[in-house]
């Protein structure tokens, strides 16, 4: 468990919340649990609270993800010690909170934000719960414990990190695309801990080569995607060698995900006891997204996307080999590249803490895709960036997830030349103290020469350009990511009531001809300004002709201001606009609108 800053546990976190009150189920369903009341009050984990129905299930909701201190937990000294040893003080709040309940052996389904920790939620207690249980380790022993994760790349990382906490145990990983042999050699010796997808676990219990009689815990991670079509099936056909119709002695059953949809605790319910418990950090009002991630949205058409971002990548999606998949993300792991681009192979559970930015190609239909993929980035407290690119005509989804996922998205135009240039400089000069002093010998002579010829700082100012690639610089619009246009803001004393009047006040120093070389006019928000691109080739003769009065003021854009919202924006929802309609007043003046929309594909790269 990555260590968190002392200053942002508070006292408040370490108090149990109140008690939820739960409504009675009237329906004749043994078990059943209502968890769409409209009651979302905070109750605590380890309550023991009162049985008003058949139904016992205790429901913890809360929006704080402040860590909770350790100290609590230091009698269980076995499970313990590992994390200690790491210099781990402190525990995320859903750590804190599924502990004893699930050390105590109770049915948990729990949702947390993405990046808080949810794997050593069920880790941490179930290996100190086996470790005291298990006294004989015999050769060919099954399973007590069953994760089931639904990519390989999960599946490996949950099995790293349960090893990473026991050396007693032993753990093993079974997923597609590597040989059986290995696995089944692993059966053979024996396994305590057992993480795997569910494709390659069904292969071994068909053959009859697993045995999952024993298992007495059962982990679904990422439940919501475990439970949903494409798995469903699988997962119930694995189930049925560890559960029996309606027992109580069945496995423990542990549920967690970043999202749990109304649908999860319905199905969630046939393998879990009647006495389950729900522990809700993230609750039905608040963000749903990590708390440390900032959302910028970017518009920019899908021809533009990849010259915009712009570097070198590596894929991971899973029509690859495994072996390549591994290698891959083992690289991307360590540094070797920066930018990995893939499917949703890659959006769920992966802890890679470094990752600082993550871009998302366009607003998803799904909401709770943008909020996993959004969480690679910001995890275990470090700050994080998640750009949405999108086009005009996807506005509404990019409000739909804003709507759904409680955030607001900041938008933003492409970096700057002046922006990308400072940055790349600055990465220059940082690789320049990587050379080691051996290799700067070879160059001495030359550089002698350069200096002589050019002086010092021009012949340092070429090198640093060459190195950081910014030989040719290409200028973008902040409105729309268009390559060869510069964004302008011309700003007005008074408010303007039409975007005519900007147009005269254009027209009045630049001509007529100034109407063929404007495009994309917006109002900024109060609508006492505006803002446009033009071509650069254009940009120094408007500024040569161009001069500020007291009522107009006309500059260079450095960043993408506020804008208005046109009609169609200000829009409520997808109603207005079914079937792809746009409002009948949506820039009432024809000439701008096709302006607008104007496009230049042979000059996309």
């Amino acid at each position: 468990i990555p260590q968190a800053e002392e200053n942002v546990c508070f006292e408040d976190d370490l108090d149990p919340p109140k008690p939820k009150k739960i409504k009675k189920n009237k329906t004749k369903v043994n078990g059943d649990f209502k968890e769409n009341s409209s009651e979302h009050e905070k109750s605590s984990s380890t309550s023991n609270g009162d049985v008003h129905s058949k139904t016992q299930c205790k429901s913890y909701e809360t929006s704080s993800e402040e860590c909770d201190i350790i100290a609590p937990f230091n009698k269980y000294l076995a499970g313990l010690a590992c994390l200690a040893a790491r210099g781990v003080k402190y525990l995320f709040s859903v750590q804190a909170k599924t502990f004893q309940p699930i050390y105590d052996g109770k049915d948990i389904i729990a949702q947390a934000r993405t990046g808080t920790g949810k794997t050593f939620s069920f880790a941490v207690p179930l290996i100190e719960k086996l470790q005291g249980d298990i006294k004989e380790r015999k050769r060919g022993r099954p399973p007590k414990v069953l994760v089931l994760a639904p990519t390989r790349e999960l599946a490996n990382q949950v099995a790293k990190d349960f090893k990473d906490i026991t050396k007693k145990l032993t753990v093993a990983c079974f997923y597609g695309g590597t040989p059986y042999n290995g696995q089944i050699l692993h059966i053979q010796n024996g396994i305590d801990i057992l993480v795997g997808t569910p494709g390659r676990i069904k292969d071994h219990l068909q053959n009859g080569k697993l045995n999952l009689s024993n298992v007495k815990h059962v982990v679904l991670d990422e439940v919501d995607q475990m439970l949903d079509m494409g798995f469903a099936e699988q997962v119930e056909e694995i189930l049925t060698f560890a559960y029996k119709k309606d027992s109580e002695d069945n496995p423990q059953t542990l549920l967690f995900s970043a999202t749990c949809p109304h649908w999860v605790y319905d199905v969630g319910k046939k393998y879990m006891k009647s006495s389950y418990e729900q522990i809700d950090l993230i609750g039905k009002k608040t963000q749903r997204t990590a708390m440390t991630v900032d959302h910028l949205a970017i518009e920019c058409h899908w021809s533009q996307r990849a010259a915009v971002i712009g570097d070198d990548a590596q894929v991971l999606h899973g029509d690859i080999p495994q072996k390549q998949r591994e290698i891959t993300l083992k690289g991307f792991r360590n540094g070797l590249f920066e930018v990995l681009v893939a499917t949703n192979v890659a959006a769920r559970g992966l802890d890679i803490p470094e990752v600082d930015l993550v871009v998302q190609s366009s607003p998803p239909k799904d909401v709770d895709s943008y909020i996993h993929r959004s969480g690679r980035t910001g995890r275990a407290g470090r700050n994080g960036i998640c750009i949405c690119f999108y086009q005009r005509k996807e506005e509404d989804q990019l409000r739909h997830v804003e709507q759904k996922a409680g955030i607001i998205f900041k938008r933003v135009g492409v970096p700057s030349a002046t922006e990308i240039i400072k940055a790349s400089s600055k990465d220059a000069v940082r690789f320049l103290d990587s050379v080691p002093p051996s290799a700067i010998d070879y160059f001495t002579q030359s550089a002698e020469k350069l200096i002589e010829e050019k002086g010092a700082v021009r012949a340092l100012a070429a090198a640093l350009a060459h190195i950081s690639g910014a030989t040719s610089i290409q200028q973008r619009s902040l409105l729309s990511s268009d390559v060869g246009y510069v964004t302008m803001t011309l700003k007005c004393s008074i408010e303007m009531h039409n975007i005519g009047y900007a147009w005269r006040g254009l027209k009045e120093q630049l001509g007529e001809e100034i109407d063929n070389k404007v495009f994309r006019m917006r109002f900024l928000k109060g609508k006492t300004g505006v803002c446009f691109d033009v071509p650069v080739a254009e940009l120094s003769h408007i500024q040569e002709k161009w001069q500020d009065s007291r009522r107009w003021q006309l500059a260079i854009a450095t960043e993408l201001p506020e804008l208005e919202e046109t009609p169609r924006e200000a829009g409520q929802g997808f109603s207005n606009f079914k079937n792809g309609r746009q409002g009948n007043n949506f820039y009432r003046n024809d000439r701008f609108k096709i302006r607008g929309q104007k496009r230049s594909f042979n000059k996309a790269f």
